[in-house]
């Protein structure tokens, strides 16, 4: 295991402690246990640490969001389509604005595969690994390097590494225009999102 997987795990049961609220997924708790293991390394015989992290969520029944968009059969109404908007942007809200007195949460990698249903089809965001805390004298930092998913990273967090609130404004953009359209983004960058809009409206 890298010091950056380790660092990521750290990262999200941090911020995953901080949060509480119904439309995030509620965290459980975490395992973190490391052994050592005798292995051949470089023709020699050496131990090793062998790291073992696993996190607990409660279970979501109806998976993810992705898998309804663009899926005929699903059919949402509006209804339906309104209240799994709102849910996303209450959650998002309570990250951004409300996790006082910890400051702010910045997700990073919202899109539909990070958004689960639950029973009642309530909206919860999950994964938090590449997920920033900022202290609510912040606004912005600088990323080393913009990780996350192509489609959904804002054009500032992109080319310049500016890790803000509105990169995920952007992405939450992103997936309300899938939700009301029924259609999945498949784009590279922002100039493909501006063309998928024109083209569906």
């Amino acid at each position: 295991m890298s010091q950056l997987q380790e660092k990521q795990f750290k990262r999200e049961v941090d911020n995953l402690m901080k949060v509480q609220h119904k439309n995030i997924v509620r965290f459980l708790g975490y395992c973190y246990e490391s052994s050592r293991q005798y292995i051949e390394y470089e023709a020699k015989h050496v131990f090793a640490e062998s790291p073992k992290m696993l996190l607990c969520f409660e279970y979501v029944a109806n998976g993810s969001l992705d898998k309804y968009i663009n899926v005929e059969s699903c059919g949402f109404d509006w209804h339906r389509r309104y209240k799994i908007i709102k849910g996303i942007c209450h959650g998002l809200h309570y990250l951004h604005e409300e996790c006082q007195p910890h400051g702010s949460v910045i997700h990073l990698d919202l899109k539909p595969e990070n958004i689960l249903l639950d029973d009642r089809m309530v909206p919860k965001i999950a994964d938090f690994g590449i997920s920033k805390f900022f202290s609510d004298q912040k606004l912005e930092t600088r990323a080393t390097i913009a990780i996350g998913s192509l489609g959904y990273m804002a054009p500032e967090y992109i080319n310049g590494n500016i890790v803000s609130k509105m990169a995920d404004i952007y992405s939450l953009g992103v997936i309300i225009m899938q939700i009301i359209t029924e259609r999945r983004v498949d784009v590279t960058s922002c100039e493909d999102i501006v063309e998928s809009v024109r083209i569906w409206i």
